[in-house]
């Protein structure tokens, strides 16, 4: 069984936020995943992701900088 089968995803695109992809002290490799329709909240999960665990505050600025980082992929 692949991943898409096993975590149940629905086929359609869907957008991604990736700790991974950025040095950190913690290590992280957290990636957030939601349908394309529901980026906003992507966002939101992704901000408070970066401010509870890696010490950002809080600032529109923060989720601009998340929204542009988030890449959109096909399932």
């Amino acid at each position: 069984m692949d991943v898409k089968q096993q975590l149940g995803l629905a086929p359609g695109k869907w957008v991604v936020a990736n700790c991974g992809k950025f040095p950190s002290e913690k290590n992280c490799k957290l990636v957030i995943m939601a349908p394309q329709s529901q980026r906003a909240d992507l966002v939101e999960a992704a901000a408070a992701h970066a401010m509870r665990v890696h010490g950002h505050k809080e600032s529109p600025q923060l989720r601009k900088e998340l929204d542009k980082i988030i890449v959109a992929i096909d399932v």
